[in-house]
């Protein structure tokens, strides 16, 4: 599926076809929330099982 990326739509959460809302990554916000949510808890993850393991 591909990203929606319109940087002159001002919505971050646009609605999709089939329901639910999608990302804009045209707008800032939407990257920022896409790596608090997801980067970072897997960078946390990672180094928590690394640090178990070693």
């Amino acid at each position: 599926m591909p990203l929606y990326r319109d940087p002159r739509d001002r919505r971050v959460f646009v609605p999709k076809k089939g329901g639910g809302v999608a990302l804009n990554f045209g707008h800032p916000i939407a990257w920022t929330i896409f790596i608090c949510m997801t980067v970072v808890p897997l960078v946390i993850v990672a180094a928590v099982t690394l640090a178990v393991l070693l």
